[in-house]
């Protein structure tokens, strides 16, 4: 029965392996959760489980879903760490904050196929997980990130005339205006709150 349900989260969530592989073909904003997320998968190209399950976890911090989704499937598969279903749950719980069917899906077959002890003990590990990483948590930390950025970038030239060079993990390089900077940053907060989050992160996003 655990076999059966491991391969239908498996089907209804993309192999863990071939989500980052193609996250690290694409450009990413150099925010610090897309940073984390693309060295995840730099470490998984390279067979090192622990060292990308230490970067989901840094990208998770900042509230980055498929970070969460991630982890929970490493739980599931023992990449990196011990086989966990109930941990595996709590951080598809997690994950699925904003909506995402595939996500939730999965969430359910994994809710499925625990015994009622490991939901209890699920639930409990949730609670423990969301101080750090639930939505409030992520919110503060992207406030923070931006806070700084805005500073560093007022040190300098009016936003007008201020040209940022960003990077990602990868060495890939690009340059923006000052304003182009400024409205990603304040999107990285302002995007984050518009998307379907819990009712506790809402309110601290107004």
């Amino acid at each position: 029965m655990v076999a059966a349900a491991v391969r239908q989260v498996l089907w209804v969530v993309p192999l863990l392996v071939g989500v980052a592989a193609a996250q690290d073909r694409a450009p990413l904003l150099a925010t610090p959760d897309q940073v984390s997320y693309q060295q995840a998968a730099r470490s998984l190209s390279e067979g090192d489980s622990a060292k990308a399950f230490e970067h989901f976890i840094q990208s998770a911090r900042y509230g980055n879903k498929q970070a969460q989704k991630s982890i929970a499937l490493m739980y599931i598969k023992g990449a990196g760490v011990p086989h966990d279903w109930a941990r595996a749950y709590a951080w598809f719980r997690l994950a699925g904050t904003h909506g995402d069917e595939k996500i939730l899906q999965a969430g359910d077959e994994v809710w499925n196929a625990l015994k009622e002890e490991e939901k209890a003990h699920s639930s409990r590990i949730y609670q423990e997980l969301v101080p750090s990483y639930g939505d409030v948590a992520a919110l503060a930390l992207r406030r923070e990130w931006v806070k700084v950025q805005k500073r560093r970038l007022a040190g300098g030239s009016p936003a007008s005339s201020t040209r940022v060079q960003l990077a990602d993990a990868s060495g890939f390089s690009w340059e923006l205006t000052g304003q182009e900077y400024l409205d990603l940053l304040d999107n990285y907060v302002n995007g984050f709150g518009e998307q379907n989050l819990s009712d506790d992160a809402l309110e601290v996003l107004n």
